[in-house]
């Protein structure tokens, strides 16, 4: 029986910037404007303590244009990390990556495969028998429904495709590469990667079709564990899909509920649901929180 692990992530944005933070003075200018590295320093190093046999990314590795070339040499020397410990990287490129001028003339390092944005293209690893077939955005904003020139199957394959979607619609997300369930079911892939979607959900398992969520939440919309999944295949069947969390800045909402309280009662209200979200704030990370004053 074979069997292998891959980590499948997406939406890493890296060097965007959190939202909504530079009105406040005293914050930690250094670790929010790390954020989106900090988590990606996670992942790397995540793939290499699991030993995991290659890595997928599902589009906005980038956040359009680099500001200056440091991005792409950080990238460069996280992968060097990867390819030391044997571990290969497929990259497709998304909207934000399509979006920028400078990654289309960087050279990747040798362990990173980049899909094609002209046509779909198959990646083989005949030792673990994968097939990952997939189709970067050669746009920033790709309406076609790409799914339709996947090629089939590979026969005797774990066949993974790689996609940028938001399906049929999720709310807040553009509608580019827009395709059905049944479009992802009529390739017979064995698991579809998506990206664009920065909510972990796992959509489906007949095919399972996985958003694994960015990998650091940016502003308030985006609240709660950011990360990545680790899928494990044993006899060219998907046997787990583990969860796991990378960000090092986290967003929550909490509601204050303050239906018949005097006005100098509410600091003491809130003071005491920030402490009950700290205390079941199991990973430690620093808390970014607005919290909402509710009357009913």
């Amino acid at each position: 029986m074979s069997s292998f692990r891959f980590l499948h992530a997406a939406d890493i944005h890296l060097d965007s910037p959190l939202y909504g933070l530079s009105r406040y003075e005293g914050l930690p200018d250094a670790e929010i404007r790390g954020a989106t590295r900090a988590a990606f320093d996670n992942l790397v190093q995540h793939a290499i303590d699991e030993a995991v046999d290659f890595v997928v990314i599902s589009g906005d590795l980038f956040d359009g244009d680099w500001k200056d070339m440091g991005t792409g040499l950080y990238f460069a020397r996280a992968m060097g990390r990867l390819d030391q410990a044997r571990i290969p990287v497929f990259l497709l490129a998304g909207n934000h990556d399509a979006a920028s001028v400078l990654t289309r003339s960087v050279p990747w390092p040798p362990n990173v495969r980049l899909f094609s944005t002209k046509k779909p293209q198959t990646h083989l690893l005949p030792d673990i028998r994968v097939a990952i077939s997939g189709q970067s955005f050669a746009t920033s904003a790709v309406t076609d429904n790409l799914v339709q020139a996947y090629p089939e199957a590979a026969p005797h394959h774990f066949n993974i495709g790689v996609l940028h979607t938001a399906l049929a619609g999720r709310q807040g997300h553009a509608a580019y590469a827009p395709c059905s369930i049944d479009d992802l079911r009529s390739k017979q892939y064995d698991y579809w990667a998506l990206g664009h979607v920065h909510e972990h959900e796992i959509v489906c398992e007949d095919p399972y079709v996985v958003f694994p969520g960015n990998t650091q939440g940016r502003s308030i919309r985006e609240t709660g564990a950011k990360g990545a999944v680790i899928v494990t295949v044993e006899d060219l069947q998907v046997t787990s899909i583990d969860r796991v969390e990378l960000d090092v800045l986290r967003w929550v909402r909490i509601e204050v509920d303050c239906t018949d309280q005097a006005a100098g009662d509410v600091p003491n209200l809130l003071r005491a649901a920030l402490t009950a979200n700290w205390q079941q704030n199991s990973a430690g990370l620093p808390i970014v929180a607005r919290a909402l004053l509710q009357k009913s």
